[in-house]
């Protein structure tokens, strides 16, 4: 996480350092050619123009940066349990490549829609995986083979003048996880595993500013809600029994994003250049878990926490119409 800021940083200041140096002659960055709101998302116009109907759209590919155990799920009992299943606890690091793309479409002035798409192939990796079954309890840390799936999309209004704007958007998340542990085949046999859901609606206000010339942007943009709306689902093999949990609504939970990026063009209004990108979300809730076979059931908290970093590399399409 350290080495990813330092990276970004450096690449800024790498930029950057021609327009501080012309900036002696000129003015200081960002003052002359100030944006309006379609060039903010995409439009080439400046401020002062007439608006021009256009999309932007950008793709990038970015690396989600090592960590450990940045994604944990945790089940907790309110009695004894079914059938004795006091707990369940998973830890797993969620990293990656990533892809996504982004079309912002200019509305007018001061008006723009901005859809995004993001997908993380994740590889195998390794997990700490905890389950309290009575008297067993599994404790096979770092020995778990875990594979997780995570993508979301999501569409923003925004509203924006000169070098600001206010977003507000909604964010559908989906995130999956699936653990074995070939070393743990249990009392009565059979190899224990789990698997997780989280499909989430996460609604969210924020605000992007902007510093542009007519060669370079630098973009910084915050997002959060201190709500989540989703599902979860935890299922469990263990000693030769399902065990299951599900709920339709996290009762609680919050989500917070900072995501900048820097672009220089390199032909005509297309751009090239590198991004950074921090999001964490909470969610927590109670529901019902039940082992299948015998239908023993009880009442459990359920949170998950996680947190990610990615930085990468973009690139942007200008397509700005002539009227």
């Amino acid at each position: 996480m350290r080495r990813g800021l330092i990276l970004f940083v450096g690449i800024l200041a790498l930029a950057l350092a021609p327009t501080f140096v012309g900036a002696q002659y000129s003015g200081a960055f960002g003052l002359s050619g100030l944006p309006s709101m379609p060039s903010m998302f995409g439009g080439s116009g400046k401020c002062g123009d007439a608006a021009s109907p256009a999309i932007a759209p950008a793709f990038y590919v970015g690396w989600g940066i090592p960590q450990d155990r940045n994604t944990s799920i945790s089940l907790t009992a309110q009695n004894l349990g079914a059938n004795n299943v006091r707990s369940v606890d998973i830890k797993l690091p969620t990293n990656g490549v990533w892809l996504g793309t982004a079309l912002p479409v200019s509305l007018g002035d001061n008006f723009s829609f901005v859809a995004t798409g993001w997908y993380l192939f994740g590889g195998d990796t390794k997990a700490d995986s905890w389950d309290n079954y009575g008297i067993h309890v599994t404790q096979d840390a770092n020995n778990w083979a875990a594979k997780h799936n995570w993508w979301f999309v999501d569409g923003a209004l925004a509203y924006g003048w000169t070098g600001f704007a206010a977003l507000v958007g909604l964010r559908y998340d989906n995130y999956t996880a699936s653990l074995t542990s070939p070393n743990n085949l249990g009392l009565f046999g059979g190899q224990e595993e789990t698997s997780f859901l989280s499909s989430a609606w996460i609604p969210f206000v924020g605000f992007q500013s902007a510093y542009t010339d007519a060669i370079q942007s630098l973009k910084i943009r915050i997002l959060g809600i201190p709500t989540i709306v989703g599902y979860s689902y935890v299922g469990l093999t263990t000693l030769g029994n399902r065990f299951e949990y599900n709920n339709p609504n996290y009762t609680a939970g919050h989500f917070f994003e900072v995501f900048g990026e820097y672009t220089r063009k390199f032909f005509g209004s297309s751009q090239a250049g590198a991004f950074l990108r921090y999001n964490s979300a909470r969610a927590t809730s109670s529901g019902t878990g039940e082992i299948l076979t015998t239908a023993f059931q009880d009442t459990y908290n359920f949170s998950l926490n996680r947190s990610s970093w990615t930085i990468g590399a973009l690139a942007t399409l200008d397509f700005t119409t002539p009227f």
